[in-house]
């Protein structure tokens, strides 16, 4: 059977997966993953990955235990991102993050972070048995993923005793960052080490001419301020696969013995399938000679772009962007139109444009550094139409204000996360849940940040949030079909 025909064939077929994938090729994409459904690659890389799936060889190596070629694409990789190793995780950050937890830290471990950490991290804490301590939070987030502030983890750092390291998220889905100098600074004169979960700023390490980011500064890497181990999703910001990811280590995490390199390449295997992918390893081989080689001038004509979109924007939505955000970010804020969620939704569909993120009063767009301009024009003339919507619905701003103070709301300084994971619990309707103890994590999805952890007490002001998320068309994992996770009583 030759090509035609097994293309014929193909398409005779009822793959509903692989149909709709193909349609969506042909939409604006303002999301994850940033390669842009394979059109961020060359033409003949695009070729060539069709081809590199194979298994460990002594021509390729071992992805879990380095050598050869494999070793030296991760030593020119650590060399283009500042770190003294790199490793290639192709089966996500997920992983990565897990892989540091490990190596950082042992069972019972404090390990002091953000209330608004990926679900993925509270999942790592209840698998590892690590005693999650929460930053204390006094100053409203600023955006609904509940990043914390430099002066409350400086804070945190002094008041709470016996913790074995911190683990930080920046930047965050919403493009903030971090300052973390002083805190890694703080920590390291405590001898504990600083992990960030980088997933969103793995094009920081790009190196940007000054000149063309006008009046914004191009945010330093995380391992430039200090950090010991860092975990980025290579797909998320670079022209990768998913879920191609990298984990950082240090010189001087290495050099100071606060993390092991032996321990870290022990646990490669334990969390890391024994089958890695190499096409994706590969794809990070591509991403990092993208980024040491194309990448500044593509940031160029990304930002030229952003700026030329943001001049066409109607006065009824504006970009929220601050000096020190990802000036790649695209924060757009529609709480001045009458627009609600689901009919921007709708709107965004119309016009084919797929963004990352829609809460009650933002839009959250992730450009790939290769986004053409007829994309921009498409989101262009859907905020045009999402500005000209008349008055019909509610305010959304209150759901929007509940859901950032949920992280306000802590009901104590720490929980040992894998007692109330992995207890015995019962789903009820979340409706008839107050005051029991939740059993699982309740986080909309995306950004899946935790709202609620495991153990901690289900409030009416919980359940009124959740009423209203759901009223929007929110995904909210932990919430299924209006039943809710909580523990069984005894």
């Amino acid at each position: 059977m030759n090509q035609t025909d097994k293309e014929a064939r193909l398409n005779e077929r009822d793959l509903p997966l692989v149909s709709a994938l193909e349609k969506g090729r042909q939409r604006h994409s303002f999301h994850m993953p940033a390669n842009r459904a394979g059109q961020s690659f060359s033409a003949a890389f695009r070729t060539l990955l069709t081809e590199l799936d194979t298994t460990e060889l002594a021509t390729t190596g071992d992805i879990n235990q380095p050598d050869g070629v494999v070793l030296e694409a991760l030593r020119v990789a650590a060399r283009a991102f500042g770190a003294a190793r790199t490793y290639f995780i192709t089966s996500g950050t997920t992983n990565s993050l897990r892989i540091a937890l490990a190596t950082a830290f042992r069972e019972g471990d404090r390990v002091l972070l953000a209330k608004g950490s990926h679900l993925s991290i509270a999942n790592s804490c209840a698998l590892l048995g690590l005693e999650a301590v929460f930053i204390r939070q006094d100053e409203l987030p600023r955006f609904p993923d509940g990043q914390v502030s430099e002066a409350e983890v400086l804070r945190s750092l002094e008041e709470e005793e016996d913790l074995a390291g911190v683990l930080l998220t920046t930047p965050g889905y919403y493009g903030e960052n971090l300052t973390l100098e002083k805190i890694c600074e703080v920590a390291h004169a405590k001898n504990i080490p600083v992990l960030i979960d980088a997933a969103h700023g793995a094009h920081f390490a790009i190196k940007v001419e000054a000149p063309v980011l006008a009046e914004k500064s191009w945010p330093r890497t995380a391992l430039e301020q200090g950090a010991d181990l860092v975990a980025q999703s290579a797909h998320k910001t670079l022209p990768a696969l998913t879920p191609a990811s990298l984990l950082h280590l240090s010189q001087g995490a290495i050099d100071s013995g606060r993390i092991s390199p032996t321990r870290l390449a022990k646990m490669l295997p334990v969390f890391q399938t024994s089958s890695p992918s190499f096409p994706i390893a590969a794809s990070l081989d591509y991403a990092r000679d993208f980024l040491e080689h194309d990448a500044p001038s593509y940031v160029t004509r990304l930002l030229e772009s952003i700026a030329d979109f943001e001049a066409q924007l109607p006065q009824e939505i504006h970009r929220d962007y601050v000096d020190g955000d990802d000036p790649c970010r695209l924060v757009l804020d529609y709480s001045d139109t009458a627009c609600s969620r689901q009919k921007l939704m709708e709107i965004l569909d119309f016009h084919q444009v797929d963004v990352e993120l829609i809460d009650a009063r933002r839009m959250v767009c992730i450009p790939a550094l290769d986004t053409p301009r007829s994309s921009f024009n498409a989101l262009a003339e859907a905020c045009r139409e999402i500005a000209q919507v008349e008055a019909g619905g509610q305010s959304q701003t209150a759901a929007d204000l509940a859901q950032r103070k949920a992280f306000l709301r802590q009901e104590g300084s720490s929980f040992k996360i894998r007692e109330n994971f992995f207890a015995e619990s019962e789903e009820i309707e979340f409706q008839d849940a107050l005051g029991r103890r939740s059993a699982a994590m309740i986080a909309p999805y995306p950004p899946g940040v935790p709202l609620l952890w495991p153990g901690e007490e289900i409030t009416e002001a919980d359940i009124s949030l959740w009423q209203e998320l759901l009223s929007l068309a929110y995904d909210i994992r932990g919430l299924k079909s209006g039943k809710v996770e909580v523990l069984a009583e005894e």
